[in-house]
């Protein structure tokens, strides 16, 4: 795994261990406790303000609740110079009636809690995203409920009173379970007011009843989906169709010895390409064409010149790249894509990998070559879109800030 981007990521890392993701993840409910004051340097209640200022938060998704049901947005929003935009006037008052404010996918307009999202993502090896709740008082968004993903609940302002409950059927998902309040197992398995700093895993599948500690309240949801058993056959069915068995019109005019004769032929196809596959190979073919987030490195991006050993470099993806050696070759396969490099960059591809972000001088010194070597791998990368390139590391927006 690459070294984590954010002080948050790192701190997650470092508290949960390295036998979480292998015993604990989607198990077990898992308690641990961050330094507030790191927590709150990732998101505060002036990221919140800065971001309903704008009146849109798209791409990200802005909803509220009330009496655990979705409010329609036209309570909410209006429509000024074209474009639909939040009413905060009547948001503030339907928070005063008891309204919590989400917003889905705040990892996609915030750059610190991107960096924190993304360090999750290689930290489990699975695709995430991360939600903000903001509640006052006492007031819950939904009734217990459970959610078909895994979550890292991290607690940012003030508190929040969680009950977890346990599984009332063993790994739902979105295409199976029954989310029935009244399945609500009555036993709790975990319960606690959590604090500032205060994070949870919480399995997939495991009910929980979540209402606000008294006072105000922000925590970020970090939720991840895992592959399933379900994903793996999806994966092998679309290798399988090489074979024309598989590719064939289904004979729904046949009769039912041919359509029979037909399943048996198409079970066997599957059956076949099924025995040469490991979950291994899987998870490498996802890994391969697993891109990054959509980046901008200007004026790199455009100029032709290399940058110089004061500049940036970082990973554009978000799972580290494979890095093979063929042939005398080094390549780097991401985002569905080989590229190929000579040999003698196969140090610095290796440092690069692990560090995901340093300066183009400190990435010629940790792997032996010289400031025009690494510039020009550094070029090529980008030219990739496997890295991005910045001038000036260490400057970040107050609030807005990464590592």
């Amino acid at each position: 795994m690459s070294r984590p981007a954010s002080e948050l990521g790192r701190a997650l890392l470092a508290e949960f261990g390295p036998d979480f993701v292998a015993k604990q993840l989607s198990n077990e409910v898992v308690f641990k406790r961050l330094a507030p004051e790191l927590v709150q340097e990732h998101f505060s209640w002036h990221d919140l303000n800065e971001i309903l200022a704008r009146g849109r938060t798209e791409p990200a998704e802005l909803k509220l609740s009330a009496e655990s049901r979705l409010l329609p947005e036209h309570e909410y929003m209006v429509t000024r110079g074209g474009h639909q935009v939040v009413d905060l006037t009547r948001v503030f008052s339907l928070m005063r009636a008891g309204a919590s404010v989400i917003i889905d996918s705040l990892d996609r307009i915030h750059p610190a809690v991107r960096a924190a999202t993304d360090d999750l993502m290689r930290m489990v090896g699975e695709m995430a995203s991360c939600n903000l709740f903001v509640t006052f008082d006492d007031s819950k968004a939904f009734n217990s409920h459970y959610d078909e993903v895994d979550t890292f609940i991290v607690q940012v302002q003030g508190t929040k009173h969680w009950q977890v409950h346990g599984p009332s059927e063993a790994h739902p998902l979105p295409q199976y379970g029954d989310n029935d309040p009244a399945r609500c197992p009555r036993r709790v398995v975990f319960e606690k007011v959590l604090e500032p700093g205060d994070v949870i895993h919480v399995p997939r599948g495991w009910w929980h009843t979540v209402r606000g500690g008294g006072e105000s309240s922000l925590h970020l949801s970090f939720v991840f989906t895992r592959r399933t058993g379900y994903d793996w056959l999806r994966w092998v069915a679309y290798r399988a169709l090489h074979d024309v068995d598989v590719r064939e019109s289904l004979a729904r005019a046949g009769t039912p010895e041919d359509q029979q004769a037909q399943a048996e032929r198409v079970l066997t196809a599957f059956v076949k390409e099924a025995r040469g596959l490991t979950l291994r190979d899987f998870f490498d073919s996802e890994r391969s064409g697993t891109g990054g987030r959509e980046a901008a490195g200007l004026p790199w991006d455009v100029l032709s010149a290399r940058p110089p050993a004061e500049s940036t470099v970082e990973l554009a993806t978000v799972l580290s790249p494979r890095l093979d050696v063929r042939d005398e070759r080094v390549v780097l396969t991401a985002a569905g894509q080989e590229f190929a490099l000579p040999q003698a960059h196969r140090v610095a591809c290796e440092v690069l990998v692990e560090e995901r972000r340093l300066g183009v001088g400190e990435l010629a010194e940790r792997s032996g070559t010289s400031v025009a070597a690494a510039s020009a791998l550094v070029s090529a990368l980008l030219r990739a879109g496997l890295v991005t390139v910045t001038d000036d590391g260490s400057r970040r927006t107050e609030g807005w800030r990464a590592s």
